[in-house]
């Protein structure tokens, strides 16, 4: 069993693959962990279906958008997740706090954010980075 690249500690199998593959992640933070780990595996389509429609960070371009992530997936490697925070406003809207540990052509390129996420129609989105 391969361990999923969240860094959870759960087998992939029963971690994020479920939501890779259809099932919507039931809280931010769920979804949070399967967009890392959908970067880690290059799952470029679940990057853009889980990214909210109205997402400053959604350019108009999707074909270039999706082109520029898979680069970015395929020159980083995704090393750690810690999820610092997990803080809910209301019942649609939670912020996601957490440590994302990155290498990029053997370079650092790890950061911390505070991600804004909705829940649109019964399933979690991705915002953005908070105040954006």
């Amino acid at each position: 069993m391969k361990p999923c690249p969240c860094h959870s500690g759960h087998p992939y199998s029963t971690c994020c693959q479920p939501y890779h593959d259809g099932q919507a992640p039931p809280t931010a933070e769920a979804l949070m962990r399967s967009r890392y780990a959908a970067y880690a595996l290059g799952k470029v389509g679940y990057i853009v279906q889980t990214t909210h429609p109205d997402s400053p960070l959604r350019p108009q371009n999707e074909i270039a958008w999706r082109k520029e992530l898979q680069r970015f997936c395929r020159e980083t490697d995704f090393v750690g997740l810690q999820i610092v925070a997990t803080d809910e406003i209301d019942r649609q809207t939670t912020t996601v706090t957490f440590r994302a540990v990155l290498l990029q052509g053997g370079r650092d390129a790890s950061f911390t954010e505070q991600s804004l996420f909705e829940r649109v129609r019964g399933r979690w989105l991705y915002v953005g980075p908070r105040g954006t």
